[in-house]
């Protein structure tokens, strides 16, 4: 089944920006991206999905995944005539199944991926989950110890070989196809970042989104009687959401709604600074992938490594 759909997808890695680029993309009026971000669907293409209670540790829990065709395609229904269709799916980049799904649906898609210093990825990782109560444990350097749930669980220390995912796309698709920027780069420069994606995926580069919104940001709740209002999982939302689901639709369509929750959440988060020594501990289990990393993307990451 070779289709020419969708046009571009940005396979992660995760918490190095890609809900950022997602909503900057759904900004550009020639660009069309489906309201379910991470579809997982070229990853999960024909699988069950668990239930939390057939899979307490989360390993494999990715409830809101779409993983028939069918609904894959009725996602992008709503876009316009001529816009550019894509999707977010950071599983992508190290899913086994991605690849060869990816060549059965869409094999000439666009590919991009944008990449974090490891340590610090990961490191926003375990804020994330314990920003949503998730921690696999309490010790961040736990990381270091070879077969627990850090190594066993795909998005944790697994995700951050991104030599070992990456080069898999560039041995199985046209290097052409394939676009990689830094996390760096987007600190940095989002606006130059987000105009190169623009012109990678064939729309107006000159668009200028609104860059000023931190979205998904981690760390450890301050007030929980407070994320019980505003938070991700606030029963107040969640109640809205089950008993008025169009209203609730429009309300997270609503960006100047949306801009004052993200504030909002964002500061009853504390953000505790990785540590050097921690970083560098963490980091010496990825400085070799790190080193064939760089000749194969052509980018100077020494600032990266342990030397």
């Amino acid at each position: 089944m070779h289709t020419s759909f969708p046009d571009f997808i940005i396979i992660g890695a995760g918490k190095s920006g890609t809900t950022s680029l997602y909503y900057q993309l759904k900004q550009h009026p020639e660009v069309f991206i489906p309201e379910v971000k991470e579809t997982n669907f070229f990853a999960l293409q024909g699988e069950k999905l668990l239930s939390v209670e057939e899979d307490p540790d989360e390993m494999n829990y990715y409830p809101w995944s779409i993983t028939e065709w069918d609904a894959y395609v009725k996602l992008f229904s709503k876009a316009r005539s001529g816009q550019i269709k894509g999707e977010v799916s950071p599983m992508y980049l190290y899913h086994p199944n991605t690849i060869q799904n990816i060549k059965t649906y869409a094999p000439s898609v666009k590919i991009i991926a944008i990449l974090r210093q490891p340590a610090e990825r990961l490191y926003s990782r375990f804020q994330h989950l314990a920003r949503d109560n998730r921690k696999p444990t309490e010790n961040f350097e736990d990381a270091l110890i070879e077969g627990n749930i850090w190594w066993q669980r795909n998005d944790l220390v697994q995700e951050g070989f991104f030599f070992k995912h990456l080069s898999k796309f560039y041995a199985s698709f046209d290097p052409k196809q394939i676009k990689v920027f830094l996390y760096d780069d987007l600190k940095e420069n989002p606006l130059k970042v987000i105009q190169s994606i623009y012109n990678f995926i064939g729309v107006e580069d000159s668009f200028q989104p609104e860059l000023k919104t931190l979205y998904n940001a981690s760390g450890e709740i301050k007030n929980k009687t407070l994320d019980k209002f505003i938070g991700r999982k606030s029963y107040i939302f969640s109640m809205v959401k089950n008993t008025f689901p169009g209203g609730y639709k429009l309300l997270k369509q609503n960006r100047f709604l949306k801009k004052k929750v993200n504030a909002a959440r964002n500061k009853n988060l504390n953000k505790i600074p990785l540590s050097t020594e921690s970083k560098s501990k963490v980091t010496a289990l990825y400085n070799e992938d790190i080193e064939k990393l760089q000749n194969l993307i052509q980018r100077d990451l020494s600032s990266w490594m342990n030397l």
